[in-house]
């Protein structure tokens, strides 16, 4: 093997989790080969594949996903053996959502080297993303020793709390990552999200406001800065926030919706309708697109196809923000008097206030 000599780097960022806010974290970091890794080989073929591995790493670093993977394709022809490159490449795949690509290569580097343990902590986050839960808890206490300190470990297991519904288990989680370093503006990022979920809206936004503070390039969390100003009705302050997002990347379906749900809010319907259609044209499963086409419909007097719109919602998940007001309030325009008081109590029972105010106005 040529790797044992070779240089560790920072992290690479991973993929989203959900549609409403996104958690996102880290890969361990690829490796950068060092001159020394010659001297590790023998052969043409083992010093053309280092060559390559090299520039693969330079095109990994541009963000150049592509070509690295063609490099690091020359350089396992060379050397089909190459843990590291394996490693590396199934970077490269994660980062172009090349899942199934990457868990092959991030596999191989485990079964050429059990102690290549930067490919288990980089696989979780496939783990993860598949739901194969117990999986990435194997991993990550497989290498707990080795990573004991490390801020990203237990950013990493906070999302795995996160997506497991623990949330108080996952703010622990990235309490501690982020006492091993304060900086650690995903940890913060994260937390943040779990904060909101957990309606704890004034802690979320101290996380969102002080991850922007350190990198303000944070287009996930003025995305989630948007939807907390939008719960505290300050709407203009929400537009600015998702226009800033958006101004990252226009085309994310995420940040469309969020987009369409605040122009919604100030009754600006007409507008809302194109970037709603756009987030449900991109994402026919993310239940806040359809809440918001059903408040949309609401908004436009068709309550009959609101409901069908709002239901679907619900069903894809019943812990879609607010769905229970707006369902609700779509099930009393069409007659439904006491099943709309019954999805109010829901929402009034999980702490929705305005859910709550519905079942005091219309309900006995």
């Amino acid at each position: 093997m040529c790797h044992k000599s070779l240089l560790s780097m920072t992290l690479i960022s991973s993929t989203f989790s959900s549609f409403h806010f996104f958690i996102k974290t880290f890969f361990a970091g690829f490796i950068l080969a060092s001159l020394l890794i010659l001297a590790g080989c023998s052969g043409q073929d083992e010093s053309e594949a280092a060559q390559f591995f090299l520039k693969g790493n330079l095109k990994l670093a541009e963000k150049d996903y592509a070509n690295a993977i063609r490099y690091y394709d020359e350089a396992l022809e060379k050397k089909s053996d190459f843990a590291d490159v394996h490693s590396n490449r199934g970077i490269a795949y994660l980062k172009l959502g090349e899942g199934a690509k990457a868990l092959e290569d991030f596999n191989k580097a485990i079964e050429l080297d059990k102690e290549f343990y930067q490919a288990y902590f980089n696989r979780v986050e496939i783990w993860i993303d598949k739901r194969e839960l117990n999986l990435a808890v194997n991993d990550l206490e497989k290498i707990r020793k080795i990573y004991q300190d490390s801020s990203n470990y237990y950013l990493k297991w906070g999302d795995l709390k996160f997506e497991q519904g623990y949330y108080d288990q996952s703010v622990a989680e990235y309490d501690r990552a982020i006492s091993l370093r304060p900086n650690n503006v995903q940890a913060l990022v994260n937390r943040g999200v779990v904060n909101f979920e957990r309606k704890d809206f004034k802690a979320a936004q101290i996380d969102f406001e002080k991850a922007l503070k350190l990198d303000p390039q944070q287009q996930l969390a003025y995305n989630n800065m948007a939807l907390i100003q939008a719960h505290n009705r300050q709407l203009g302050e929400a537009e600015k926030y998702i226009n800033r997002a958006l101004d990252f990347d226009p085309v994310n379906p995420i940040y469309l919706n969020n987009k369409g749900y605040i122009l919604l809010l100030q009754d600006k319907t007409n507008d809302a309708q194109k970037f709603i259609s756009q987030a449900l044209d991109k994402t026919p499963q993310n239940s806040y697109a359809h809440r918001n086409w059903g408040l949309y419909l609401l908004k436009n007097n068709q309550p009959k196809e609101a409901l069908v719109s709002l239901q679907k919602s619900y069903d894809l998940s019943p812990a879609t923000d607010q769905i229970h007001l707006w369902l609700g309030e779509a099930l009393l325009l069409n007659q439904q008097t006491d099943k709309a008081c019954k999805i109010w109590k829901q929402g009034a029972a999980l702490g929705d206030a305005l859910s709550a105010e519905k079942v005091n106005t219309h309900c006995r």
